[in-house]
């Protein structure tokens, strides 16, 4: 999630447990037992589709106003100019040092930076961040996981199989690491190597590994950065 205000916060997660318990709500209308479970795989994946399509939205809500400051600002610009094809981009002020792309298709997709990540990272590190959250975009990587989400949201439903669940939550951690490995490599065929593993070590000033990290790695969806600069230093990715 996009860092923001608290009661912003709040808000969208109100909006979005109200938009399930009304789906909730129609879904149980329907009494039949053959019918029901499609009715309800249809409810999930309309859930789905909000959630996702509308994320550009709610990325304006969480950050309603870009960041006043200007010396920022024409660095970021300076930044992106030096980046082919880059997305829009929108600098919004907050201390977390985060970068989130948002959108289901390349036409309305936009990369939103906060003025903390800007503040930690030398330029050759915010083009490194760049170039990956880019790839992420022009690869349609949030798309893939909509319509794998959906998959499992239908398949779920009509098979009620407790084996098929895991399996196919592994293959959903699976996914996700994959996507982050592709957009490092997307990054690394922008930037370089050398600075693609720069911004990497940078990045694990913000967000230090702790030791015990790597025996609860298996559990996240994303590849921790030690993981993510062995997989450009050796070309070996752990998908799980």
């Amino acid at each position: 999630m996009i860092p923001s205000h608290w009661f912003r916060r709040v808000v969208l997660v109100l909006c979005l447990m109200g938009l399930g318990a009304v789906i909730l709500w129609v879904t149980g209308l329907a009494t039949d037992p053959v019918t029901r479970p499609v009715t309800q795989a249809a409810g999930s994946v309309t859930f789905l589709f909000v959630f996702y399509a509308t994320a550009p939205l709610t990325a304006r809500f969480l950050a309603p106003r870009p960041s006043q400051d200007i010396e920022l600002q024409e660095r970021l610009a300076r930044i992106v100019a030096t980046l082919p094809a880059c997305p829009p981009v929108t600098l919004h002020d907050h201390a977390d040092p985060q970068a989130n792309s948002v959108g289901l298709l390349p036409r309305w997709s936009r990369i939103y930076l906060t003025t903390g990540l800007l503040n930690s990272m030398s330029d050759e590190g915010m083009r490194g961040v760049l170039a990956h959250e880019s790839t992420h975009i022009r690869e349609h990587h949030i798309l893939a996981t909509f319509l794998y989400a959906s998959a499992f949201a239908v398949s779920s439903q009509l098979l009620a199989d407790d084996n098929f669940f895991f399996a196919a939550l592994l293959l959903f951690l699976g996914l996700r690491r994959y996507s982050e490995y592709r957009a490092d490599t997307g990054a690394v065929a922008v930037v370089g190597q050398v600075t693609m593993l720069a911004t990497l070590h940078e990045l694990s000033w913000s967000y230090p590994s702790k030791a015990w990290h790597r025996w609860t790695s298996f559990a996240n969806i994303y590849p921790t950065l030690p993981m993510r600069i062995r997989a450009i230093e050796t070309g070996r990715k752990a998908l799980l």
